[in-house]
């Protein structure tokens, strides 16, 4: 029984994080047999084949415990950036997810502030209350970018860290070079930003922000990437970060032993060599972001200028919830965006043409039913 234990308040607190559904969850649930996911932003043509042959190779040693793959691999992702980085300035996670818990455990103890935008991705909320601290959320734009001028205005002497995430998700929306400098020109010393590209490949904007200079500055920005969603490696879990080698040096002690196996560890390493996949995977989206925003206007649904491999759609005819549940009905799986701040909206997430041609097909079916007819 919980009630006869000492339980940890800061846990208590913790605002669960609901997870996409499944494929089989909702074939079960509905007695569909042909059911597509496009609610947790995987890369729609797979994974890194170089990835995936190197990840196959490593199992040889799944009885042994990661030796210098991690080293290795920071070394290698330095290298790609250049700029005069090294392994010191690189961190590796299981996943951006988890380098998001490290960031909240290293800063936000102690009631320390966590801010970000009221819109954005929800584990920044979630690993602030495990560690204790306290969330501060500045409003949208209202075209629904992200106010860093609303941000840097709620900065106090608790704020410890802060989350600019472009693209941001789920809007798709990038903030560019020089209003991102400005932010940072704002920011005290005692406040580390954190700038989460995790659909930096994706991006066609051609003035996104330039961390290097900060970095190799000394100034307290983390950037933070993974190799979910270009490489498409979202099951292997392998997110990183860059800063400075002062804040890598602190970041590592919140680090578990062991927290990246070794065919993960492969797997991202191999990816890095797989310019072909990495050159598909992004045309794929461009081309298909087009594609499906130029049919969402035909139909007259509102979207966002995304960045990223994804969408979001809003003003829709029914709420979250009930969008959600009706495509589910027709074996679309989407993100309902109600729980993150934006009731009438849907992430979607893009898929193959196939895909995106059954979402549309649905989504179609779905508002002959609430749309009233001429």
């Amino acid at each position: 029984m919980l009630t006869s234990l000492r339980l940890n308040p800061d846990l208590l607190k913790v605002p669960r994080y609901t997870a996409g559904r499944s494929i089989a969850e909702v074939q079960e649930h509905y007695g569909l047999t042909d059911v597509v996911k496009m609610a947790s932003n995987e890369n729609a043509l797979g994974a890194s084949p170089l990835a995936v042959e190197a990840a196959r190779q490593a199992l040889a040693e799944a009885h042994l415990y990661p030796g210098t793959a991690d080293r290795d691999l920071r070394r290698r992702i330095a290298q790609s950036v250049g700029q005069g980085l090294d392994e010191r300035h690189v961190i590796l996670g299981n996943g951006a997810t988890d380098l998001i818990r490290m960031l909240a455990q290293a800063f936000v103890f102690g009631g320390g502030e966590m801010l970000t935008a009221s819109v954005t991705f929800p584990m920044y909320f979630v690993s602030t209350s495990l560690a204790g601290g306290v969330s501060v959320r500045a409003p949208l734009t209202p075209d629904m970018a992200l106010d860093l001028d609303a941000m840097a205005e709620r900065i106090g002497p608790e704020t410890r860290l802060c989350y600019v995430c472009s693209p941001n998700n789920p809007t798709g929306l990038t903030v560019r070079k020089a209003e991102f400098d400005a932010f940072l020109a704002r920011v005290p010393e005692h406040v580390v930003v954190v700038i989460d590209e995790s659909y930096r490949g994706f991006v066609e904007d051609d003035d996104p922000p330039d961390p290097w200079p900060h970095i190799l500055a000394g100034r307290n920005l983390i950037v933070l990437r993974t190799f979910s969603k270009l490489s498409g490696l979202a099951n292997l879990r392998v997110g990183y970060a860059f800063s400075t080698p002062e804040i890598i040096d602190y970041l590592a002690r919140a680090q578990m032993p062991f927290h990246v196996n070794t065919p993960s560890l492969a797997a991202a390493m191999a990816s890095l060599d797989d310019d072909e996949f990495h050159a598909n995977s992004r045309a794929h989206v461009l081309q298909e972001r087009k594609f499906l925003g130029q049919a969402l206007t035909a139909l007259g649904i509102r979207w966002l200028p995304s960045q990223a491999n994804f969408m979001l759609l809003t003003h829709l005819p029914l709420d979250a919830e009930g969008c959600f549940e009706a495509l589910l009905r027709r074996g679309i799986i989407v993100r309902p965006m109600g729980g993150w701040g934006v009731p009438n909206a849907i992430r979607v997430s893009l898929g193959t043409r196939r895909d995106n041609l059954r979402f549309l097909a649905a989504l179609r079916e779905m508002l002959d039913g609430v749309r009233p007819r001429d």
